[in-house]
């Protein structure tokens, strides 16, 4: 959410790519909130049962997350020259840069020569591209998957697991976005790309900090300090192992990207 905001807030006005990179940005906020508010609204069909908020809570949380995905909605629509973007042809142009992105996650011109003088700006794509993947994967997992399944990669139980890959998304698209600049040869020049990228190893480092501190066992015991607490506060970790492991790559490979 760091990433996306900071670099929202952030335009160059001396780059081609910026308002393409807020535009995606913003759109991605816009879902992300909707997500939320849905989530906040329908508590228990996003938590497996479980009722978490008062009424009242829910009519204020929700507002507040659908206002600020109404907001994104609205300044991606003014970043527009054109008075001729009707609901129609947004929907239109939302359906076709989503198919479009979906299918340039991969680096457009990928090369295995080690002497090619392209491959710094490759390896950089190819990266950042199986990041964009690994995380776009870990949104989806949480919502089509049952429990125990559905808790990775944020390790947040039942109850939050699924609202939360409303920020797992934000972190998928700004990998995406990083993509889309080192292939241009421009990453480094712009405040906007090292604010994503800043955002993003913070994100990446805590969420791996805070997997690593359960596993030695802060909460009550683990692989190193004594006691049950890894294995009666976090059986759904323990019980997907795979899963559980491919988001620590995932999430490890991110910071790699951002130290590239």
């Amino acid at each position: 959410g760091y990433a996306t905001i900071s670099a929202v807030s952030s335009p160059d006005p001396d780059s081609t790519a910026t308002p393409i990179i807020r535009r995606r940005l913003n759109l991605a906020v816009a879902t992300s909130s909707m997500w939320l508010a849905a989530s906040t609204a329908f508590a228990s069909k996003f938590a497996f049962g479980y009722d978490l908020y008062t009424l009242k809570m829910k009519a204020f949380a929700s507002g507040i997350h659908a206002t600020n995905g109404l907001l994104a909605l609205l300044a991606w629509r003014r970043s527009f020259s054109t008075n001729n973007m009707t609901i129609s042809r947004s929907l239109a142009r939302v359906i076709r840069g989503t198919i479009g992105s979906l299918w340039n996650i991969g680096p457009s011109k990928p090369s295995s020569d080690p002497d090619s003088p392209e491959l710094i700006s490759n390896n950089n794509a190819s990266i950042w591209g199986l990041c964009t993947g690994g995380l776009l994967w870990f949104t989806i997992l949480p919502i089509v998957s049952s429990y125990p399944l559905a808790t990775v990669p944020t390790i947040l139980g039942k109850r939050l697991s699924r609202p939360a890959s409303a920020f797992t998304f934000l972190g998928s698209v700004c990998a995406f976005c990083l993509k889309q600049s080192a292939e241009s040869k421009a990453e480094d020049d712009h405040d906007q790309i090292a604010r994503l990228r800043k955002g993003l190893m913070i994100g990446s480092s805590l969420h791996l900090l805070m997997i690593a501190l359960k596993l030695i066992g802060v909460d009550g015991g683990g692989l190193i300090i004594t006691g049950r607490g890894l294995w009666e506060v976090y059986p759904a970790m323990l019980a997907v192992p795979f899963a559980t492991a491919s988001s620590i790559i995932v999430h490890a490979l991110v910071c790699f990207a951002c130290c590239w």
